[in-house]
C-alpha cells in the first residue's frame, strides 16, 4: 500500500513539473512573441515598395498598402530569412509585394554613389545593424527576386548598439548600376531572432528630376473633436506633378495625404497638437521647407477615452479605457489587450480607473 501512495504522488508531482514547464514555455514565447511586434518601421527615402504602397503611388497591393512598416522576418540573410521568391513580402506576409516584372512597381531615380537612406521607426527598437544589397547589373527583373539576383555581400554595412530615433539615416556608397535595379534594405533588431526587409525599386542612368514642389502654405485647423483633429492647406505646385504631402504632429512624421485635406484620430482630449507638412513630387522630391505650423486642441470630451478595441492600431501616447481601467500605449501596438500586456516591459501603462 505504501509504494502505490508513493508512485501515485511521483505520478503527481511528474505531472506537475510537465504543466509548469509548459506554461512557463508558453510564456516566455509570447514574451518574444510581443516584443518583437513592437519594433517597426520601413524606408521612407528614397522610399521602398511598401510604402510607395502605403501612399497609393504603387496600386493593387493588398493589406501591404496599410502595413508598410511590418515586413518581419528572421534575420541572418542571405544565409537565413525570406526564402527566394518571398524576400519583398518578407518571407510572404503581404504576397502581393513578391510580384516582379520590369513594369509592375514605380521606381524611384537614382545615382550611383553616396545616398541617404532614411527609416522611418514606429517603434524604435534595440539595433544590431543596418544592411543594403543591390541586384547584379544583370538580373532578370522579370523573375521573383532571389539571391542570385543580388550581390550577396551588402554594398553598406552599419554596425548600430542601442534604440536608433525615430527617423534615422545614414549615407551609403550604392555601387554603379544602369537600367533598373533594386536594392534590400534589411534593418536587423538585436533582441529578438527577427530583422525587417525593404525592397527600393531603382532606376539608374536616367538623369533625376531634381526640382522641389514649391512649399505648401495656408495650413489651418478646420474642426476639431475630442480625439481629431482636421486640416487643410492650399496646393503646391511642381514642374511634374505634386504626389502627396507628408503631414507631421508635434515633429513626428503620422501620415500622408494625396489631397489637400487630412484627419488626424485617436488624440488625447484636451491636448494642443503643432502641425506641419511637407509636399512630395512624383520624382520623390521634397519641398525645401515645411509649411506654416498650425495649432489645434482638442475637445475635454468625455472624461475616459474610447475603448480598446482589439482590431484598432495604436501608436504612442495613444489612451484608451479597458474594464474601466485607463492604459496609454508606450508604442506602436494591435491585439494586445490592456489588461495583459500593461507590466514594466510591456506595451501599455495602467493609469488606474477610469471615472
Amino acid at each position: 500500500m505504501m509504494m502505490q501512495q508513493q508512485a501515485f504522488y511521483q505520478n503527481k508531482l511528474f505531472k506537475l513539473i510537465v504543466a509548469t514547464g509548459a506554461i512557463l514555455l508558453l510564456f516566455t514565447l509570447a514574451k518574444v512573441f510581443s516584443d518583437s511586434a513592437s519594433a517597426h518601421g520601413y524606408v521612407q527615402n528614397p522610399p521602398s515598395r511598401g510604402y510607395l504602397c502605403n501612399t497609393t503611388v504603387n496600386t493593387n497591393c493588398g493589406t501591404a498598402q496599410y502595413n508598410p512598416n511590418d515586413l518581419e522576418a528572421l534575420k541572418g540573410w542571405p544565409a537565413a530569412g525570406p526564402a527566394d521568391g518571398q524576400i519583398a513580402s518578407a518571407a510572404g506576409k503581404y504576397a502581393t509585394l513578391d510580384a516582379q516584372s520590369s513594369t509592375r512597381w514605380s521606381k524611384v531615380n537614382m545615382t550611383s554613389g553616396p545616398q541617404t537612406f532614411q527609416w522611418y521607426l514606429s517603434a524604435p527598437h534595440s539595433t544590431a545593424s543596418w544592411k543594403y544589397y543591390i541586384t547584379k547589373q544583370n538580373w532578370d527583373p522579370n523573375a521573383p527576386l532571389s539571391r542570385n539576383s543580388f550581390e550577396l555581400t551588402p554594398f553598406c554595412d552599419i554596425a548600430y548598439s542601442g534604440a536608433p530615433p525615430t527617423n534615422y539615416s545614414s549615407t551609403c556608397n550604392v555601387p554603379a548600376r544602369t537600367g533598373y535595379q533594386v536594392i534590400l534594405a534589411v534593418w536587423e533588431v538585436s533582441n529578438t531572432p527577427n530583422a525587417f526587409y525593404n525592397v527600393i525599386d531603382a532606376n539608374f542612368g536616367t538623369p533625376p528630376e531634381l526640382v522641389p514642389p514649391s512649399d505648401p502654405t495656408n495650413l489651418t485647423v478646420t474642426a476639431v473633436t475630442s480625439t481629431t483633429v482636421s486640416l487643410s492647406w492650399t496646393a503646391s505646385t511642381d514642374n511634374v506633378q505634386v504626389a502627396g504631402y507628408e503631414i507631421y504632429r508635434n515633429n513626428a512624421y503620422v501620415g500622408y495625404a494625396t489631397g489637400t485635406t487630412f484627419t488626424d484620430t485617436l488624440l488625447t482630449p484636451n491636448t494642443p497638437y503643432q502641425y506641419k507638412i511637407k509636399a512630395r513630387d512624383t520624382s520623390n522630391n521634397l519641398s525645401v521647407n515645411f509649411s506654416n505650423t498650425a495649432t489645434g486642441q482638442t475637445l475635454p470630451g468625455s472624461v475616459c477615452p474610447n475603448p480598446w478595441l482589439p482590431t484598432a492600431v495604436y501608436v504612442k501616447d495613444n489612451e484608451v479605457v479597458h474594464n474601466g481601467i485607463r492604459y496609454k500605449a508606450k508604442w506602436w501596438t494591435t491585439n494586445q489587450n490592456p489588461a495583459t500586456n500593461s507590466g514594466p516591459s510591456d506595451v501599455w501603462i495602467n493609469l488606474g480607473p477610469c471615472t
